[in-house]
């Protein structure tokens, strides 16, 4: 049986519609399709993707969700506490049947899953905003695929080490287009810390 290359996965998530009235409190940033196409390519080689039940703590617009499904996840569940992204999300996921959209707190989350994937605020405008993410992140799934700020590597590096038997990570870039009025480039590259850990 033959699976999606990475490279296709990543030509599927250039589609997807953007942010609907983005708002900088809730960091709201596309994943961009370069990144989010390894990481969920990673998840797939490891066997954490297909045949699996993952969740997506901060979907935002669904890229990493996409991914998921398009490589063939058993069931997938996002979760995204902005309703404004409600339309966005529900048209680029719309083409798979296996899906559950919950719009709510990431706090209020609970149950079990295989994976989960997390690309959710850094906590870079509003102080903290990140700890509730991670709290979820590492304890609602068997193996966490989280993306951070770089510069919080020591930070979650530590936290890692305080609940997962293994993990590795690794540097990668973020690439963000121009969304708010700060932004001075057009696009613009950001390092982030990509970190895999088995709870």
């Amino acid at each position: 049986m033959s699976f999606p290359a990475k490279k296709d996965l990543e030509i599927q998530l250039s589609k997807l519609s953007s942010f609907h009235n983005p708002k900088n409190s809730l960091e709201q940033y596309s994943t961009d399709p370069v990144l989010a196409a390894y990481v969920i390519n990673l998840a797939f080689q490891r066997g954490d993707i297909q045949g699996k039940n993952v969740i997506d703590l901060g979907t935002g617009t669904g890229t990493l969700s996409y991914g998921a499904l398009y490589f063939e996840c058993k069931e997938l569940t996002a979760v995204e506490v902005d309703e404004d992204q409600r339309s966005v999300l529900e048209k680029n996921l719309e083409k798979f049947s296996n899906k559950k959209l919950i719009f709510g707190n990431v706090a209020s989350i609970s149950g079990t899953w295989d994976t989960v994937l997390c690309n959710g605020p850094f906590g870079s405008v509003v102080k903290d905003a990140d700890l509730p993410f991670l709290e979820k992140a590492f304890s609602l799934g068997k193996v966490v695929y989280l993306i951070h700020n770089w510069k919080a590597k020591d930070f979650i590096v530590s936290y890692a080490s305080r609940r997962c038997t293994e993990f590795s990570y690794e540097r990668r870039t973020l690439n963000i287009p121009r969304i708010y009025g700060h932004h001075e480039k057009d696009r613009m590259n950001i390092d982030v810390l990509f970190l895999v850990g088995r709870i």
